[in-house]
């Protein structure tokens, strides 16, 4: 299957530090070569995982029933009131501990997941960001792993209780060597039908828990020009998912409809936001113009460069000129220094309805930084963190 990557950036400083850094880290294997996105390589070596959005951050035992997330105009709301998510990305680097968890939905990894979730709500955090691989639930074309919507369930009536709203994330096949064979078999058009049931499946065992911020039919999708399902690969991760393959208005025709296909297998199901983890294009099959209007909110991923706060703002304005409600959904200190991204953020606030950084289970303000990653994670999360009043105020 032929791999292709897209054009990147010139990679900044922090990249570059991280890069020579990386075999000894963690972040890149010895060799490995980098996603032509640097982004991607913090992204995937800091390995999403799951999370997202929650309303007051009060005791559980005090608090009133959890309200459900609805979309108003370009708002969202927690039941009667306007709401605004604050959280991270669940997973960092080799620390996957969501993926494992579906992987394994054991009762100690389900205790993983109870602490570091206690540790993100320590932290602020109202909303997680977590991923479903499409493996992971769909046994067989037509047949969904009942245990995996079972281990779901356990998971969001965790976020209850804690009061932290989910972003699910799923259709993902991060891991092209542990797809099913039978997926890899498939034409794009059966791909979609099963992607659809795996939407419908999930949304349905969801659709109950008021945890729910929101459902990202994928991450990063694309429509290839070439042949291929796979890529923005780093080590064994591959970041972006084709939908087909097409050129030109055919491809920007089937963006429209995978993306109709798969909202009303959700919508069938479950009213709560349908949404996609969107590059920061704003032209091709994927930009907000083609298929804002088919989406209840936009999630958009952005990486400033050193000294581009400004182009990146404007990118997020761009987003929200859709009237929709729109979602920073990741972002991180990668390309750019620190007050860059403080100005990134800061700039940004107005336009979104919350932001997501990334988390790999420590609480910033506790750790002990010995190495170029974690003193990275530590001023970033401590700088987002000193931010959250004015993210959350808008």
């Amino acid at each position: 299957m032929a791999v292709r990557t897209q054009p990147g950036r010139r990679p900044g400083a922090i990249t570059r530090r991280l890069r020579r850094a990386s075999p000894r880290l963690g972040l890149i294997p010895a060799g490995g070569r980098r996603s032509p996105r640097r982004r991607n390589a913090f992204v995937a070596a800091t390995l999403s995982a799951v999370a997202l959005a929650h309303l007051a951050w009060s005791s559980p035992a005090s608090a009133s029933p959890m309200p459900r997330i609805s979309v108003h105009g370009d708002q969202l709301y927690a039941g009667t009131h306007a709401w605004r998510a604050w959280g991270m990305n669940w997973g960092v680097n080799d620390h996957a501990p969501v993926i494992a968890y579906f992987d394994h939905p054991t009762s100690a990894n389900l205790a993983v997941l109870r602490t570091e979730l206690q540790a993100a709500r320590s932290m602020g955090a109202n909303s997680m960001r977590i991923y479903l691989q499409l493996g992971q639930v769909m046994a067989t074309p037509t047949k969904p792993r009942m245990r995996t919507l079972v281990a779901l369930q356990r998971l969001l009536a965790l976020a209850e209780s804690d009061r932290v709203y989910m972003d699910i994330t799923g259709d993902l096949v991060w891991r092209p060597s542990r797809a099913p064979a039978w997926y890899g078999r498939l034409p794009w058009p059966a791909r979609w039908r099963v992607q659809a049931r795996f939407w419908k499946a999930v949304a349905r065992a969801a659709s109950s828990s008021p945890a729910v911020l929101c459902y990202e039919l994928t991450s990063e999708p694309v429509v290839s020009p070439t042949a291929g399902y796979y890529y923005g690969q780093v080590g064994q991760w591959w970041f972006r998912q084709s939908i087909a393959t097409a050129q030109g208005s055919r491809a920007d025709q089937l963006a429209r409809e995978w993306t109709s296909m798969l909202a009303a297998a959700v919508h069938s199901e479950d009213d709560r936001p349908v949404t996609i983890g969107l590059l920061p294009n704003t032209s091709g099959p994927f930009a907000p113009a083609n298929i804002a209007g088919l989406l209840d909110m936009l999630v958009v991923h952005e990486y400033p460069n050193t000294g581009q706060a400004p182009a990146a703002i404007a990118l997020i304005r761009s987003f929200a000129a859709t009237h929709e409600p729109v979602l920073l959904g990741e972002t991180f200190m990668l390309d750019d220094d620190l007050a860059t991204q403080g100005s990134f953020l800061s700039g940004s606030a107005p336009y979104v309805v919350g932001a997501f950084e990334f988390f790999d289970g420590r609480n910033p303000t506790t750790i002990q930084a010995h190495t170029i990653y974690d003193a990275v994670y530590q001023q970033g999360l401590e700088q987002f963190m000193s931010l959250r009043a004015l993210i959350l105020r808008g």
